[in-house]
């Protein structure tokens, strides 16, 4: 009986086996057209197949649409009679010195003594799945050679092994982290030195451990998964949890080190402004920014607004700008900082500290009485900074009417700040302000918790100017055609921009923020771009000798680079700032009622002393912004997981909105 189909054959109504995905399906066939079938599955699904797909018929079947299902079982439970019964290491030893190949009919018929459509079915699917004694040659076999097969054996046994193993690890992580058990001491150690060398060198980490932890628990990165069992076997890896986690190069170049402690900064003219203050917090060692402002005879305001001018301390292509282009960004984590600079430039020579003169780019501006920009110079300079003000200290005098020179001089700045964001509001800006958790962790664990407003007047006060100054220097660029990289959310049809924003080298319109032109050069103690554009710009100023100009392919390669950087950057700091914050709860706020703010209509709420969102569970209808009591119900802090129970309504508050 002939049960392998001929490509020439007609088969409509007959029972086929079909390949698919490498495995052998039944169905009946209930219409041929060329090099199609289409055929109906036991379950009632009718699916187009190649003719060449077609392996075996069953001729003395008799399967209609309506038997079909039956027809398949039976047939079922006679091959699952032949596949117990059938042995290829037996069949293997028959044929291997025939040196010939076979059809799988003829090794059916072989093995089985007798020729049946049902053996043949059984025999291909077992040689479809072999790798061990024979070798396919079209839709012929060949046995292997007792060389080849032993070798082969060794090579699966190996595998086997490795696969016990992986096995085993598997258990071992799940036992650890889902059940809190943890393995013998002996088997612990073992299993403490595989990860530390896991953990520590990102550029050599095993590819299968990564698959392992990823197979095991998917809701963890594998290297946070892998220091989280390293911490509870007590053998954490030296350094902080999240630069560990992270990869980060902590320590600098020795030729980066060399080139700080040699630099000599070029002369700069000294400027006229004796009144410019920082504001920033009190920790901070990169000084980005500093203000003056003073009122002119025909009523406007002048306001400068100084940046450290990094480039005179940095040169392009030496050894400490090689390595802030590897860095791109200084990442800010509760455990630890890690700067862009070494910290004798960035935290010092070019830092705008007061107590001697400092290089700075000035943006030179003046303001009309409704905050409209009606001029601007931008220029290099060497200034002193008059005094480093916190955030605190600017609005205690924004609060009072201290009458000093200083005093006055903040709340002027405040005043011009408050009528630039309202013509940007009016301009479709999106001015979105959240309060926002301050996390830091010291060498011992333990946790200081801070909650910054970012609606306090001196923080809106110093973010309005330097959206300022970005804008003009953009304004700047775009208008001398000099290439730099902006920032850019075209708005739609007047409507407020649905896209995220981007960076690009031709300028936009920047919808979110409300402004024509937009790019970032205000930091550029902290992030890369910033210096790039800042090199560009004072290029175009000044043409000095030793500033070369990016061209656009630069500037492209820079956007690349740094942009990537940046975003692994600013997740890294979102997982570690979410983490601790939830260590924070764990050990604070278990079993506590908590003021809450609903959000999504009760799916989900803020906690108000922390400004923490997580799920909400055991609600009522809630309308959002509504103001409720909640407990923990779950807390994770390694998977960034927090729930909360409903307890009961809250009272009402003034100012209870969030963002």
């Amino acid at each position: 009986m002939v049960v392998m189909i001929s490509t020439d054959g007609k088969y409509l109504g007959a029972l086929v086996d079909y390949l698919d995905e490498g495995r052998l399906r039944r169905g009946l066939v209930v219409r041929e057209q060329a090099a199609q079938v289409a055929v109906v599955e036991a379950g009632g699904r009718e699916r187009s197949i190649a003719r060449n797909l077609v392996m075996v018929r069953y001729p003395e079947v008799r399967a209609t649409r309506d038997n079909l299902a039956h027809e398949v079982a039976t047939l079922d439970a006679e091959r699952a009679a032949l596949s117990a019964e059938l042995d290829l290491n037996l069949l293997w030893e028959v044929v291997q010195e025939h040196g010939r190949s076979y059809t799988a009919e003829e090794l059916a018929e072989l093995f089985f003594g007798r020729r049946a459509a049902a053996a043949t079915s059984v025999m291909l699917e077992a040689l479809f799945g072999d790798r061990l004694y024979f070798v396919r040659r079209h839709m012929e076999f060949v046995a292997r050679s007792a060389d080849q097969v032993e070798r082969l054996r060794i090579q699966n046994d190996k595998v086997r092994l490795r696969s016990d193993a992986s096995r085993n690890l598997r258990e071992t992580i799940h036992a650890i982290l889902e059940d809190g058990r943890l393995p013998p001491p002996a088997e612990a150690t073992l299993l403490a030195d595989t990860l530390r060398t896991y953990v520590e060198n990102p550029f050599t980490r095993s590819a299968d451990l990564t698959a392992i932890f990823a197979a095991t628990v998917s809701d963890i990165t594998p290297v946070e998964a892998a220091y989280e069992i390293l911490e509870r076997l007590g053998a954490p890896p030296p350094g902080p949890r999240f630069v560990v986690v992270g990869g980060i190069r902590t320590k600098f170049p020795a030729a980066a080190l060399s080139e700080a402690a040699a630099i000599i900064a070029p002369e700069r003219p000294a400027g006229d402004d004796l009144n410019a203050v920082t504001i920033d917090d009190d920790e901070t060692l990169e000084v980005d920014d500093a203000l003056s402002c003073e009122p002119l005879p025909d009523g406007n305001l002048r306001v400068r607004v100084h940046i450290a001018l990094v480039a005179d301390f940095v040169a392009r292509d030496g050894p400490i700008d090689r390595e802030a282009a590897a860095r791109a960004t200084t990442v800010y984590l509760p455990e630890a900082t890690i700067w862009m600079l070494p910290e004798r430039v960035g935290c010092d020579l070019a830092s705008l500290s007061p107590g001697r003169p400092r290089h700075v780019l000035t943006t030179d501006l003046r303001l009309s009485p409704t905050g409209e920009l009606l001029g601007y110079t931008i220029y290099p300079s060497r200034i002193a900074i008059a005094a480093r003000l916190s955030y605190d200290d600017c609005d205690a005098f924004v609060a009072s009417e201290d009458a000093t020179p200083r005093g006055v001089m903040v709340r002027r700045l405040y005043e011009a700040s408050l009528k630039m964001r309202e013509r940007r509001r009016a301009a479709g800006a999106l001015l979105v302000t959240r309060r926002e958790p301050k996390i830091k962790v010291g060498a011992g664990g333990e946790i200081e918790f801070k909650l910054i407003d970012n609606a306090s007047p001196s923080r809106q006060l110093v973010a309005e100017f330097m959206v300022m100054n970005n804008y003009a220097a953009a304004r700047y660029a775009a208008d001398n055609r000099i290439p730099i990289i902006y920032r850019v959310q075209p708005g739609v049809g007047g409507e407020p921009a649905t896209q995220r924003p981007h960076l690009s080298i031709h300028p936009d319109f920047h919808a979110g923020i409300g402004l024509e032109y937009y790019a970032q050069l205000s930091s550029p103690l902290r992030r890369y771009m910033d210096l790039v554009l800042q090199r560009q710009l004072l290029a175009a100023f000044t043409g000095r000798e030793g500033v070369s100009a990016y061209q656009a392919e630069d500037l492209l390669g820079v956007m690349a680079n740094a942009e990537a950087a940046e975003a692994e950057g600013k997740e890294l700091e979102r997982r570690a700032k979410r983490f601790w914050i939830l260590r924070y709860l764990e050990r604070t706020a278990i079993g506590r009622p908590l003021e809450a703010i609903a959000l999504r209509d009760g799916a989900s709420a803020e906690l108000d002393a922390y400004a923490v969102r997580g799920t909400l569970h055991g609600a009522p209808n809630l309308s959002s912004q509504a103001r409720i009591i909640v407990q923990i119900a779950r807390v994770e802090p390694i998977r960034g997981w927090l729930t909360f129970d409903y307890l009961a309504p809250g009272v009402p508050q003034a100012g209870d909105a969030r963002g």
